[in-house]
């Protein structure tokens, strides 16, 4: 049966001059049958289906499958991106996702749909997907683990073939042996081994003549290289001029209107806007103390004797800037003077960023805006501009304009929100007016949305779209609203109130993000079962209140979801011992005692960990009322979630790595892997990891928030060995080709030498299909040949050459000493009870030493390199650099968790 959906599709792009050839070609890579194709289009031919009337229902809820042309049962996942495809914008040369294609009438909203995010059905019209079917695999591994067990403990002098000589060069402790001995495996502190260099590591074993043992802590902590220096070049290189330029003729445009308009109403929201905007280009703008001098470029050439080549270094310094500092000509580029009648707001916006203390009243929104989050963090400490760009992208990540209004609060006054929202009715329609303004001017200008769409595509293809209303559905809405008419300001002010209806039905925000530091009314407690479930509901009001416009609006990520709530009041009241608190609990300014905080640990038992769910419950941060009931509902939500959506973008294909680590393995895999302590070491790694992702997405992904309450033989062989993971390196090997092709797909010729990560990503993906390859054969019990030893032994070598494509001859971030280093951390939760924030760090490398036994039936220990994790609190107002957190390990590090004491010494 021929459906309207696939006539429609074939319709519109042959109406876009694409040929019968190429639809026919791209039907069938989608498993269309050729005589079902055929007919399509005889009925194509002979019928004329009218544009526009298709709607194209993308659910966004967790676990609901994407509507698909066709659905078909297939081994292969076709991993559309979740059927996102990129557009060849004409004449620009640049490849975009194609975000309105068929929009659904906004006068009849689709419950949990973003209406211009329904990519499902996308005109292949001068476009090319991303990701072609095929072209990522998830058949399922065929392996047949068939490694004979070795029985534990272990006798190491007996057992061990290697272990005499082995012992004189590395020196143990005794605990670290009796781990060993009881584990088949330990993980320890070494000062012989790099502690802060994946590759020196392997290299300093290859010198020492030790066995390497390669560890996926490594390939993880490569893959974060990849991700964090592709996205900090694109920002640095591509992103801060097109959010300049799109700013200043945003700017430009609401100054127009300001100084046009004779309506009082429309004329304070052009204000506002012009002191919104003048903040951007602030922010953007360098500094004096951001520019290179000429005192800084002599240092830096270190040439005393004046020359003609120095004098060309010095010159170009100084005109280009440093790795770190601005030049003098994107100075002069990006030079701004604020208007004297909106100065004294946005320079006090800007001291509050500064002074990064927590919440505060916004001058220009007039509601409590969290201004510990302006603090750079991440890569964004390493040069002046990439600090500038982390702040100005917060503030269009983060700011909001309300749609909704409160008739009890009072105008023009910075006040605690009720339950009808966080400003005033008044205040709602002024800020509502300059979202709208602001829309009218993205409907109207090509180049701003090329720009927008760049940046938003490509960030969310990295991280994943953003849950906030912005520019696209505003504009779309006015587009709808004035059926193809003239976007008129008068006609917006005479139809606002109509306007306003259709922006209240778009999609609510799913996470909470600390906009206007939402306080609970909460009854005296005790609490009964009646009164908490009201609370849940108060909370999600509360939640709804913050429906707004945001320029380019944070983005809702999965762990982020489920972090906003396991915590209070969705996961009720403390119910544990009296003594000895878990590490979640808090208690509220009136007394409730309540689960304030998030674990790492959640988000892994969530996506299957049984070993994670008995350690929170151990630690007690299980005890309170609803966590189990809401835990169960969570895990309902992500077991729903098909195979394919966990290909979306990059971030959520990363955590798909990551769970293949947490399941247990059974017979037939190495000894050592089938015990209780090596599901905490596979815990550790992915807890470690996902620390990096979320410190490489810190700007990006919207963090969750806690709301607060007012109130003896001859000696065989000795070599080295894989952890043998197979189901790791195939997805980690989907996941590095999805980050090759989606920057093909993106990025222009120009702009992908501007990043320089292709080759090291192809050769990355090369080191992943050896490592997959070796990792089978390890576990059918077979010998490896003399080339696969070879190149364990060597791996070091095999990073150090991915070091220096990375860097590439000549690039500025050459002299960026902690690009490889993997002591990083990253605040991901913040409660707003204590003021405090969830930090989770990745610290100083550690030392593996494994028990390996190989085909001639002979055991050898060989070592590698493996995360250190950290969990713990800070205040808000002292949310962590990487470079706090360096000098913290060095000095004060906080205590390791206590389970990871099964393996660890």
């Amino acid at each position: 049966m021929i459906n309207n959906e696939i006539l429609t599709y074939i319709k519109d792009l042959l109406s876009k001059g694409v040929s019968e050839t190429e639809i026919k070609k791209n039907l069938i890579s989608s498993g269309w049958q050729e005589a079902d194709i055929n007919e399509a289009f005889n009925k194509t031919r002979a019928s004329s289906i009218p544009q526009g009337e298709i709607e194209i229902k993308t659910e966004t809820k967790i676990g609901d499958k994407p509507l698909n042309i066709r659905s078909k049962s297939k081994n292969k996942i076709f991993v559309l991106l979740t059927a996102v495809l990129i557009v060849l914008l004409a004449g620009g040369g640049l490849i975009y996702w194609y975000f309105i294609v068929n929009k659904p009438k906004i006068e009849k909203p689709i419950e949990n749909q973003n209406v211009i995010s329904n990519q499902t059905l996308a005109t292949l019209a001068l476009s090319k997907t991303l990701i072609q079917p095929g072209d990522i695999s998830s058949e399922k591994l065929q392996v047949n683990p068939q490694i004979p067990a070795y029985n534990l403990p272990l006798n190491l002098e007996k057992d061990i073939s290697n272990w005499q000589k082995f012992s004189e060069k590395i020196d143990l402790s005794d605990q670290v042996k009796n781990l060993l001995k009881n584990n088949g495996f330990v993980v320890f502190d070494n000062q012989d081994f790099s502690k802060e260099d994946f590759a020196d590591f392997y290299g300093q074993l290859e010198g020492r003549d030790l066995p390497v043992f390669i560890t996926t802590d490594s390939l993880l902590h490569y893959y974060h290289v990849f991700f964090d220096t592709a996205l900090m070049r694109m920002e640095k290189d591509i992103f801060y001029e097109d959010i300049w330029q799109m700013s200043k003729k945003f700017f430009d445009d609401s100054l127009q209107v300001y100084q046009s308009t004779a309506d009082p109403t429309l004329k304070e929201a052009a204000n506002r806007n012009i002191a919104y905007l003048s903040v951007i280009l602030e922010l953007l703008k360098p500094k004096a103390d951001q520019t290179v001098s000429s005192e800084n470029v002599k240092n830096q050439v270190g040439c005393s004797a004046p020359n003609d080549y120095c004098q060309k270094i010095y010159n170009k310094a100084i005109e280009e800037g440093t790795f770190s500092l601005f030049g003098q000509k994107e100075t002069q580029k990006y030079s701004f003077t604020i208007p004297d009648f909106v100065k004294d707001q946005v320079n006090k916006e800007i001291s509050l960023m500064d002074d990064h203390k927590g919440w505060d009243c916004s001058p220009i929104f007039l509601y409590k805006e969290d201004y510990s989050q302006y603090v750079p963090r991440g890569h964004y400490t390493k040069t002046e501009k990439l600090k500038n760009y982390f702040k100005a992208m917060m503030w269009y990540g983060r700011i909001t304009n309300l749609i909704k209004g409160s008739p009890n609060l009072a105008e023009n006054k910075c006040q605690f929100g009720d339950q009808d929202g966080f400003i005033s009715e008044k205040n709602a329609k002024i800020q509502t007016l300059q979202s709208l303004i602001l829309a009218r001017k993205f409907a109207l200008d090509g180049d701003i949305q090329k720009s927008w769409k760049k940046i938003y595509a490509i960030t969310s293809y990295f991280v994943g779209f953003s849950d906030d209303l912005g520019p696209l559905e505003y504009s779309a809405t006015l587009k709808n609203f004035f059926n193809g008419a003239d976007i008129g300001l008068n006609k917006i002010i005479s139809n606002f109130s109509d306007i306003k209806s259709l922006l209240e039905e778009l999609p609510k925000p799913k996470i909470y993000s600390g906009l206007g530091n939402a306080t609970l009314i909460v009854p005296q407690p005790p609490l009964s079962d009646e009164q908490i479930q009201t609370l849940k509901k108060q909370a999600d009001q509360l939640l709804a209140n913050t429906q707004g416009f945001r320029m380019m609006g944070q983005r809702f990520v999965v762990d982020s979801g489920f972090f906003s709530r396991i915590v209070s009041p969705y996961s009720g009241e403390y119910i544990g011992k009296k003594e000895n608190k878990p590490f979640t609990y808090v208690v509220t300014d009136i007394g409730r005692e309540v689960r304030g905080f998030p674990r790492g640990l959640d988000i892994m038992a969530l996506f299957g960990s049984e070993r994670a769910k008995q350690i929170i419950k151990n630690l007690g941060d299980a005890d309170y009322s609803d966590y189990d009931k809401q835990f169960n509902d969570l895990k309902k939500e992500i077991d729903a979630i098909p195979e394919t959506d966990w290909y979306k973008n990059l971030y959520w294909n990363w955590l798909y790595v990551l769970k293949s680590l947490i399941t247990p393995v059974g017979s037939g895999y190495q000894s050592f892997m089938q015990t209780t302590a090596w599901q905490d070491k596979e815990l550790n790694t992915a807890l470690a990891s996902w620390t990096e992702l979320r410190h490489d997405t810190i700007l990006y992904v919207k963090q969750s928030y806690t709301m607060g309450e007012l109130g003896g033989w001859e000696e065989p062989k000795i070599v080295g060995y894989v952890e043998p993971t197979p189901e790791f390196y195939s997805r980690l090997l989907n996941l590095t080709k999805m980050t090759e092709k989606g920057l093909l797909g993106l990025l222009t010729k120009d702009e992908i030498e501007k990043i320089g990560v292709g080759n090291s990503l192809k050769r990355f993906g090369d080191i992943l299909s050896k490592l997959l390859s070796i990792s089978k054969t390890e576990l059918e019990n077979k010998e490896l040949n003399e080339a696969d030893y070879n190149f364990i032994s060597s791996f070091g070598s095999s990073l150090e050459s991915l070091n220096n494509s990375l860097l590439g001859a000549g690039r500025d971030d050459q002299k960026d000493p902690n690009m490889f280093k993997p002591t990083l951390v990253a605040d991901v939760h913040t409660d707003g009870n204590t003021k405090k924030v969830l930090e989770e760090g990745v610290g100083y490398i550690k030392t593996l030493i494994a028990a390996y036994k190989l085909p001639g039936n002979y055991i050898l220990v060989g070592v590698g390199p493996v995360f250190s994790y950290y969990e713990f609190k800070q205040p808000m107002e002292n949310r962590l650099t990487d470079e706090q957190w360096r000098e913290m390990l060095k000095t004060n590090p906080p205590a390791a968790p206590e389970w990871i004491n099964s393996f660890s010494k």
